[in-house]
């Protein structure tokens, strides 16, 4: 479904990209019969570009249950880990070690973590956390990056949802539409106030730069969209900025068909060229997307054109997009995807390609204990492969639990008898990372060459094929 944020009409001009160090940010209104909203430019030369050096990052944290803390990395919407350290006392430190600017992850595990900002401008950034639920309970000790920063990540959901929810309502109910937008309208407003406040609040720093980015003050217009955005300032892929931008540009222009998403791309793909690794960020953001969306041709599409072919000119594109886009590949039908080699929860090993060759056709089914629609489907689950098993049918269920006792139960309650196994990391698993599960359930269905021959959405479309082709 379309979310597109009402449409704010009459032109403005910004000129407040040249700022100058020291420079009030500026602010233009956007403003039709019903609604203002306010765009407020934090960009200056004192924040502009990528920042890199050293910097202590280190804090308190009243954390019982653990004795480790960890930081992340991010890319977008990935982390990486990249450092932990333990906690004593109360206290934690990283040291002092050579940072990209951008937003890293600091947390004790991949459920609890909260976004900080690391700007190399502050030699020394000390955060604490008033509790341990870490994103909701940020503090600043040291940090006017993060002292802001703090206000805002506790608001801004809450915003966000509300934005959301009015939005959905109103397309569910036509005759309460013009209602629901209004209270959308206001809550958008509610978030430039918010972020507006903040810039100037916190000018010159990268909190007032990532803050200007989030805001789309052309959402309507798609010669202007991308005009408030730097892409030669690699720190915006140190930040779901772009990600989210991306999406909303697709969603607002693309008209949900193939070639206004071809025309989306194109425009993405021109704008970020400038900058070699944006660029390829971008791609990668783009080709992920479009994946988990379930729109292998427009990522062929990518594939063909910007990572193989030579829509991006001379832009040197390493490794990491050409793995992606290899990923892909494989996971599409008629390839044969990664092997799972692992040990079932009775202490048995399997090895899926076996499996396939010695079955007409096998089933890889990504799960969890605590996903509902999983336990919604389970019945026919078991009834699928109780009807098929003996005509050469096989089931290899990847659970994606962390804990094997909730793992354990869910097999039982379920009355799986086919291979169970689990990575015991969640979406870090292995086999979830090489079949690029984002979400469960998620079916692959091999053939006895162990090529993949359907990847449906449900079990009754592996009950459908097999009707059809199992006789």
């Amino acid at each position: 479904m379309n979310f597109v944020i009402c449409v704010l009409l009459s032109a403005f001009a910004l000129n407040s990209c040249d700022n100058a160090q020291g420079k009030s940010a500026e602010t233009s209104v956007l403003a039709d019969s019903a609604t203002t909203a306010v765009f407020t430019n934090g960009v200056t030369d004192a924040n502009r570009g990528m920042k890199k050096g050293t910097v202590e990052v280190k804090g308190t944290a009243t954390i019982p249950q653990s004795g480790k803390m960890y930081l992340w990395e991010t890319q977008g919407r990935t982390t990486n880990k990249i450092d932990s350290t333990g906690i004593s006392a109360g206290a934690f430190t990283f040291g002092k070690k050579d940072y990209e600017q951008g937003v890293y992850m600091v947390g004790i595990n991949d459920n609890n973590m909260c976004p900080i900002i690391i700007n190399p401008s502050e030699s020394v950034i000390e955060i604490g956390f008033r509790n341990g639920k870490l994103e909701s309970s940020l503090y600043a000790i040291n940090s006017r990056e993060n002292e802001g920063w703090a206000k805002y990540i506790v608001q801004e959901p809450m915003l966000l949802k509300a934005i959301k929810d009015a939005r959905v309502a109103g397309a569910k109910s036509s005759g309460m539409k013009v209602q629901y937008d209004q209270q959308a309208a206001a809550k958008e407003q509610e978030l430039a106030k918010l972020q507006g406040s903040l810039i100037n609040e916190y000018p010159n720093t990268h909190l007032a730069k990532i803050l200007t980015w989030k805001q789309e003050p052309w959402k309507s217009e798609i010669a202007k969209y991308w005009d408030n955005i730097d892409f030669n300032d690699e720190s915006i892929i140190r930040s779901k900025v772009l990600s989210d931008r991306i999406e909303s540009f697709m969603r607002s222009f693309s008209k949900g068909e193939e070639s206004g998403f071809i025309n989306c791309i194109a425009t993405v793909a021109d704008k970020a060229k400038v900058n070699d690794r944006v660029l390829e960020f971008s791609l990668n953001q783009m080709l992920t997307g479009f994946y988990e969306s379930n729109m292998e041709n427009i990522c062929m599409y990518i594939i063909d054109n910007y990572v193989n072919g030579d829509a991006c000119g001379d832009a040197d594109l390493s490794n990491v997009i050409k793995n992606t886009a290899e990923s892909i590949q494989n996971l599409s039908i008629g390839k044969t995807p990664p092997n799972i080699s692992m040990t079932t929860l009775e202490g048995k090993s399997i090895d899926l390609y076996n499996l396939a060759e010695k079955n007409k056709y096998t089933l890889v089914m990504f799960w969890s204990s605590w996903c509902e629609h999983c336990k919604g489907e389970a019945p026919e689950v078991k009834m699928c492969y109780d009807q098929w098993h003996a005509k050469g049918f096989e089931m290899v269920g990847v659970s994606i639990d962390r804990n094997k006792a909730p793992w354990e139960a869910a097999v039982k309650e379920r009355g799986f008898t086919f291979p169970n196994v689990c990575g015991m990391k969640e979406y870090q698993s292995q086999a979830a990372k090489d079949f690029r599960v984002t979400k469960t359930p998620t079916f692959f269905l091999l053939d006895n060459k162990k090529q993949i021959v359907l990847k449906p959405k449900g079990i009754r479309d592996v009950q459908k094929y097999l009707n059809e082709n199992l006789k």
